[in-house]
């Protein structure tokens, strides 16, 4: 069958930056798919996305002009019931041959093992390219992600921006349909300056480089990308300076420009008076600006900005942006200078009027909560308490400055520079910037001990807070982002090798949250919720599911101690002694779970008759004895390797002594000896959980 590449491109109005390449993905994983379905894609077919504010295409390599013939069979009544007594044919053998079209004698005759049976065979021919899309592809595109859709026109078409032109291209041949209100063509459109004219790319696979070498358009997202950081440092270093490239700023710049050209700006040094984070906040969410730094980290008075066109003249390109930053740059310094006149606890009364949540209270009460949740995990960490509640008892004032009023992202950033100029300990300074970390999924941490404290009291009373009063996230819904802070915190606890057992800290919280969440609070819920984030932690770091499971079995509610148990448990699944132990301890929860009497009694030596029961008895008290210093220390890599030295014993238990003997004493003995075994293996975890290897 000849299979070809096939093009669909969609031309628009700009596109939100946020829609352009979510957009595209969704049209190429969706084309994909029903492609896939309907039979049109070969073993080696594949699919490439492009996307700009100004369109959305997919090219999907090795595409068949029409689906397979399909040999179809239908059955029809049994040759006994086809005809009558006299021999003629029945209404219901002449009914079926009517509907198949044709006339009894074309009817063919099967076997099976219940009699004759008639049967219609017959070649469906497989369904044209051209009609399946005309079908699919309307359907198709409703699907797109969308955050809201508009009409234009007088028609019913609606998308999220109008559409000027669809093209559809299999080879070098048009495809003829209707799509989002357009009668498809063999031509796009180039760059809306530097080549607004029709584009003929000949076909599908020549798209990208036609518009590249043609229409000043660089289609693909990943290479455009590339490109803007590459000139942005270019542009940099020029200027004798360097850019961090953010990368939401870079996707963003990305999605906003088809011809990308970078062009370096200035601003007046006097503005650097002011915390960099503001001037870097207001170039990138106000202008899409990168900002420059110097060799020591400082802010360097310049930016650069990506135009979307090749300009004659540079230098006015240069001028505007400067004059429309300056303005800018002039409101936040009027705000910062305005809030410098104002010590941060002088707004603590401010915060009494700034609700946090209806049945929790205002900012100012939960600063109250913070402050002691704060104390009671300084003293938890031995950290300096005082310090800690100073930090949480200012944490929330830079929420009503001017300053996190114009630029939201200045929280705690803000309020970390204010109280540094007021004289504030550095180490409360510095909590202040860090309460909010992790920011994002992978994002840094909190690096100082009182900020740590500070973050880790932040996020357990925004949890149980938000979970006393019925408001747990459900589905994909969770307005208060509290599985984000679920995970700063196990990320805080682990990462950070603090040790705490956050059912005791939750309990506390809700005690200290008094009658806003107490009487509804339920501990083990909200334990749940962060246990399955726990368990979504060591999935993404590529822990196994049995190793993870072998630790929960524990019910382990300091995350650093079950950090330290699935390092162990890991290194341990990998040794020799592993699968045995594994597979052994199942046994042993088999056989006890059978069991009705007592085997919780004391190993009594008289009772150990057979060499290889002695032999285990005194390998266990070997262990145990080697276990009890490694415990108190939480060294479980050397408890499980000495763990380990069960196996040969254990082994030989299993292979010469008979555990259910008919002595009830001997019996009892050792099953008793078994679970002295069992509870020994599984301190650590439940090596009942381990699946053997692959």
């Amino acid at each position: 069958m000849n299979h070809q590449d096939l093009l669909v491109e969609i031309g628009v109005e700009e596109l939100p930056a946020s829609a352009s390449h979510p957009m595209s993905q969704s049209l190429g994983d969706g084309l994909l798919k029903i492609l896939g379905e309907g039979g049109f894609l070969s073993d080696s077919s594949s699919s490439e996305v492009f996307s700009t504010p100004r369109r959305i295409a997919v090219l999907v390599r090795q595409v068949a002009a029409a689906q397979a013939d399909q040999a179809v069979e239908r059955k029809g009544p049994s040759v006994a019931a086809g005809f009558d007594e006299q021999g003629n044919p029945t209404k219901a053998l002449a009914g079926f041959a009517r509907s198949c079209g044709v006339d009894i004698d074309a009817l063919e005759r099967i076997e099976t093992d219940k009699g004759e049976w008639f049967v219609f065979r017959s070649m469906s021919k497989g369904q044209s390219l051209t009609d399946f899309l005309s079908a699919e592809l309307p359907a198709l595109a409703k699907q797109l992600p969308s955050p809201r859709r508009m009409r234009w026109s007088d028609g019913d078409t609606e998308f999220l921006r109008p559409v000027r032109w669809v093209m559809v291209l299999h080879g070098e041949n048009h495809i003829n349909l209707e799509l989002l209100g357009c009668t498809s063509g063999r031509v796009t459109y180039g760059h809306r300056f530097h080549h607004p004219d029709a584009i003929d790319p000949s076909s599908a696979d020549n798209y990208a480089h036609s518009l590249l070498s043609t229409g000043h358009v660089m289609a693909e997202f990943k290479s455009r990308r590339e490109h803007i950081a590459s000139e942005v440092e270019k542009c940099a270093q020029l200027s004798g300076a360097r850019v961090d490239v953010n990368d939401e700023l870079l996707d963003e710049v990305t999605a906003l420009v088809e011809w990308p050209v970078a062009v370096s700006g200035s601003f007046d040094p006097t503005f650097l008076s002011l915390p960099k984070e503001a001037l870097v906040q207001t170039m990138a969410e106000n202008q899409r600006y990168f900002a420059m730094f110097d060799a020591d980290g400082g802010l360097y008075p310049g930016f650069v900005t990506v135009a979307n066109l090749v300009s004659s003249n540079p230098g006015t390109v240069r001028e505007g942006n400067q004059r429309v930053i300056r303005p800018r740059f002039a409101d936040t310094l009027f705000f910062w200078q305005k809030d410098r006149e104002q010590k941060l606890e002088q707004r603590l009364d401010a915060l009494d009027k700034v609700l946090f949540q209806k049945e929790l209270g205002s900012l100012r009460d939960r600063t109250r909560r913070l402050q002691r949740v704060a104390t009671w995990l300084a003293k938890e960490l031995d950290i300096d308490s005082p310090t800690a509640a100073r930090a949480a008892e200012l944490s929330k004032c830079d929420l009503v400055t001017d300053t996190v009023g114009e630029l939201a992202k200045m929280q705690g950033i803000a309020g970390s520079y204010l109280a540094d100029l007021d004289g504030e300990n550095a180490s409360v300074c510095a909590a202040i910037r860090e309460q909010y970390l992790p920011l994002k999924s992978g994002g840094d941490l909190p690096q100082t001990p009182v900020g740590q404290i500070l973050s880790l009291a932040d996020k357990a009373d925004l949890l149980v807070g938000i979970f006393g009063i019925g408001q747990k996230p459900s589905g994909t819904k969770d307005p208060f982002a509290l599985r984000r802070a679920a995970v700063g915190m196990l990320r805080i606890l682990i990462e950070g090798d603090l040790p705490l057992n956050i059912d005791s800290l939750f309990r506390e919280t809700a005690r200290i949250h008094a009658g806003d969440v107490e009487q509804n609070f339920d501990v083990n819920e909200l334990l749940e919720f962060v246990q399955e984030r726990l368990r979504n932690y060591y999935l993404e770091r590529g822990e196994r599911h049995d190793v993870i499971d072998a630790v929960a079995a524990k019910g382990i509610t300091d995350p650093f101690d079950f950090n330290r148990r699935v390092t162990a448990i890991a290194g341990f699944r990998r040794s020799d002694a592993a699968e045995a132990l594994a597979a052994a301890n199942k046994r042993i929860n088999n056989i006890l779970r059978k069991v009705e009497s007592d085997f919780s009694s004391p190993v009594l030596e008289e009772y150990l008759v057979e060499p290889a029961e002695k032999s285990l008895a005194g390998r266990l008290e070997q262990v145990e004895a080697e276990l009890s210093p490694q415990f108190e220390q939480g060294n479980y890599v050397e408890a499980m390797q000495s763990t380990a030295k069960l196996r040969q014993s254990v082994d030989d238990f299993f292979d010469n002594v008979m555990v259910m003997d008919d002595d009830d004493k001997l019996r009892s003995n050792r099953l008793a000896l078994l679970n002295r075994v069992a509870g020994l293996c599984s301190r650590t975890a439940d090596l009942s959980k381990l699946q053997p290897e692959n």
